[in-house]
C-alpha cells in the first residue's frame, strides 16, 4: 500500500509552516479561486468565500464532478487509510491508561478489558451529540435535494430499465448509497447546519467518495491528517472543536483523546458497524479470541479490533483454512506468527488463543465467505473438542450487512448469472466427519436489511420482473479507493461484459467541454492507491459502440445518485441526446 499525505492547506493562501497546520477552517480564509488540470481531467473551481457561499458550493458539486482540492488532498486521505494502530499494551485494574500511549501513533492506550464501559459513558456523556429525530429527518430530506437523481427516479419507476433513442439503460436493482451511509452524510450535513461557527474536522474519509468528502471540505470542515508512519495528526484539534466519527468508525483510543480535548463528537458510525464491536465485546466477556473477517489496515476493520483483547484478522478463506488446519495441529509456529504478524494483537499466541474463537466481519466483506468461515471455524473446534463442548469454544453472531451482497447479488441477475458461494475442501471433509451434528451458525437470526430502506427513500419498485439477454457493456460508478465498487467491476470482467470503473462524470469525453466518445477508467490491476493519484488510469477509445447498444449501470454503496444521473447524461450526450 502507498502512504499518502494529504495537506490540508493546499488550497489556501500561502502560510508559514506553524501557521499551516492551524490555520483557520476554509471558509473563513480570504477569497481564492483554484483550478487545474489533473491527467487530463479538468476540477472544478474551488472559491472560498465564506461560508454561505461554500455550502451552496459544496451541495451543486455533492454528486458531480471531483474538485482539485480533493484530487490532491481529499484522495490522500482515502489512501492513507492503511494506516494501524501498533503497539498497544494492556493493564487490567483501571478503566483507561492515559499514562500509556502508542508508539505509533501517539494515542492514549484504553484498557481493552474496560471498552464497553468506556464507550457507554461516553455516549452519556454531554461530549456525544445526539440529533433529534425531526432533525435527522430533516438532514436526509436536505441530502435527497443535492444527492438524488431525476432521472434514476424515472428509471427505478420505469422497472430499471429505460431506453433513449437507441440507448438502453439498464439499472441495476440494488445500487449506490447504502442505508448507513446515506445517515453518515445526512449527519455531516446537519452538524455543519447545528454548528455554524465551529470548526469541524472529521477523523478519515466520512465515505470512500471524493466528490462527497470534498463537499464537506467546501462547507468548512477539515479532515485530520494522516502522516506518513500511519499515524494520525490530531495537534489542530483543539478544545470545543466539532469532531465527526465517519461511516467506518473510529478506534476506542481516537474516542479516548476525542474525550480528553473535551470536543463535541458527531458519530456518524454505521448501525451495522456498531452492531459487529458489540459482537466483538461479547466474545470478549466470555474469554474468546475474536477472528475478525477483513482487511487488517481497513479503517472500519482498526476501528472494529479496538475493541477486543485478543484477535486475528483473516482476508478471505485462504487464510482461515490455514489457520484451521494449524488448530487442528498442521503448522509451524514460527510461519504463523510471521504470516499473520500485522493482523493480530501484541502478544497473540496461537497454541492458547484459538481455543476460544467468535467470528466477527467487517460489514463490506462477501456475506458467502463470512459465513463459511464462520461454519469452518465450528466445525474445526467440534473436532478439536466434541460437540457437547462446542458452546464453550464456539460463539456465533450475525453481524454481516447485506448491503455488499445486495450489490452483487443485482450485477449477477443483470447478467443472468447468480453468485456462487465460495467453496473450501477443509469445510467439506469436516462436514463429512459430522453428519447430523447442527451449528449454532447456521440457526435463524434477526437479519439486518437495507433494501427495504432504500426502496423508501428512493421510490419505485424494490426488484426488477425480468432484465435483458444480454448486457452489452457496464458502466461502475464509485470512488477508486472503494473496495465494494472494485468488487463489482470484478462480477463483469468475470461475466465476460466489458466494463469501465470511473469516478465521476468527468471522465466521459475530453476536459474543456468537448463531448467525445472515450472513457478514462480504472482497470482492476491498478492498485487504489495509485488510481487515487489519478495514475495507472486507462483510456479508452470509441467506448460506446454505434448503433443500438444496451448498457448495465450500477454504482458501489458510496456513490450518490446525482453522480449516477449525470454519468448516464454524458453518456447520451454523445449521441446528442439528452433527458
Amino acid at each position: 500500500l502507498f502512504i499518502l499525505r494529504f495537506i490540508s492547506v493546499s488550497a489556501l493562501p500561502s502560510r508559514s509552516k506553524a501557521e499551516s497546520h492551524l490555520s483557520p477552517v476554509p471558509w473563513m480564509a480570504a477569497a481564492r479561486e483554484a483550478s487545474t488540470f489533473v491527467a487530463g481531467v479538468p476540477s472544478q473551481r474551488f472559491v472560498s468565500a465564506g461560508l454561505a457561499e461554500n455550502q451552496k458550493a459544496g451541495e451543486q458539486q455533492l454528486p458531480g464532478s471531483i474538485s482539485s482540492s480533493s484530487k490532491a488532498g481529499l484522495a490522500g486521505v482515502a489512501a492513507a487509510a492503511a494506516a494501524t494502530f501498533a503497539g498497544q499494551a494492556r493493564k487490567r485494574g483501571s478503566r483507561r491508561q492515559t499514562s500509556c500511549a502508542s508508539a505509533a501513533s501517539g494515542l492514549p492506550v484504553v484498557d481493552r478489558a474496560t471498552t464497553k464501559q468506556f464507550r457507554r459513558d461516553l455516549l452519556k456523556s454531554d461530549q456525544y451529540f445526539k440529533f433529534g429525530r425531526t432533525q435527522m429527518q430533516e438532514a436526509m430530506d436536505q441530502l435527497k435535494n443535492v444527492s438524488g437523481s431525476d432521472l434514476l427516479t424515472k428509471i427505478r419507476e420505469n422497472g430499471f430499465r429505460l431506453t433513449v433513442g437507441d440507448i438502453t439503460f439498464v439499472l441495476a436493482e440494488s445500487y449506490g448509497f447504502c442505508w448507513g451511509v446515506e445517515r453518515a452524510v445526512a449527519m455531516a450535513y446537519e452538524a455543519r447546519n447545528f454548528f455554524p461557527e465551529k470548526n469541524i474536522w472529521v477523523t478519515n474519509e466520512i465515505i470512500h467518495n471524493p466528490s462527497v468528502n470534498d463537499t464537506l471540505s467546501a462547507k468548512g470542515m477539515r479532515f485530520v491528517e494522516t502522516k506518513a508512519d500511519g499515524s494520525k495528526d490530531y495537534s489542530g484539534v483543539e478544545k470545543g472543536d466539532v469532531v465527526i466519527l465517519p461511516a467506518f468508525g473510529a478506534s476506542i483510543d481516537e474516542m479516548a483523546l476525542l474525550k480528553d480535548r473535551n470536543v463535541q463528537i458527531v458519530d456518524t458510525t454505521c448501525p451495522w458497524v456498531s452492531k459487529v464491536w458489540g459482537s466483538v465485546e461479547k466474545s470478549k466477556d466470555k474469554g474468546h479470541t475474536a477472528i475478525i473477517h477483513g482487511k487488517y489496515d481497513h479503517e472500519e476493520t482498526v476501528a472494529t479490533k479496538s475493541f477486543a483483547q485478543t484477535y486475528l484478522v483473516l482476508k478471505n478463506m485462504s487464510e482461515a483454512e490455514y489457520v484451521a488446519q494449524y488448530m487442528l495441529g498442521n503448522g509451524k509456529k514460527e510461519e504463523f506468527m510471521s504470516k499473520f504478524e500485522k493482523a493480530m494483537n501484541p502478544g497473540f499466541d496461537p497454541d492458547k488463543d484459538l481455543d476460544r474463537v467468535g467470528v466477527a466481519n467487517q460489514t463490506t466483506m462477501l456475506k458467502g465467505e463470512t459465513e463459511l468461515i464462520g461454519k469452518l471455524f465450528e466445525r474445526t473446534l467440534i473436532k478439536k473438542f466434541g460437540p457437547q463442548e462446542i458452546n464453550e469454544h464456539f460463539m456465533s453472531f450475525n453481524t454481516i450487512c447485506d448491503a455488499t451482497q445486495e450489490r452483487q447479488d443485482a450485477m449477477y441477475k443483470m447478467f443472468g448469472s447468480e453468485y456462487e458461494a465460495p467453496k473450501s475442501d477443509l469445510y467439506a471433509d469436516l462436514e463429512g466427519e459430522q453428519v447430523g451434528i447442527s451449528l449454532l451458525s447456521t440457526k435463524e437470526q434477526e437479519k439486518l436489511e437495507s433494501r427495504k430502506m432504500e426502496a423508501e427513500s428512493r421510490g419505485g419498485v424494490e426488484a426488477v420482473a425480468e432484465y435483458p439477454k444480454k448486457i452489452d457493456m457496464c458502466i461502475v460508478i464509485g470512488g477508486f479507493n472503494s473496495s465494494n465498487t472494485t468488487h463489482l467491476l470484478e462480477i463483469a470482467e468475470d461475466e465476460g461484459v466489458p466494463g469501465y470503473h470511473i469516478d465521476c462524470a468527468d471522465r466521459i469525453g475530453i476536459p474543456g467541454g468537448e463531448v467525445t466518445n472515450k472513457i478514462q477508467h480504472k482497470p482492476l490491476s491498478t492498485p487504489p492507491a495509485v488510481a487515487m493519484m489519478d495514475e495507472g488510469l486507462e483510456v479508452t477509445e470509441s467506448f460506446l459502440p454505434e448503433g443500438p447498444v444496451t448498457i448495465g449501470v450500477t454504482s458501489g454503496a458510496s456513490t450518490p445518485d446525482k453522480m449516477v444521473g449525470d454519468t448516464l447524461q454524458r453518456i447520451l450526450a454523445l449521441r446528442g441526446l439528452q433527458l
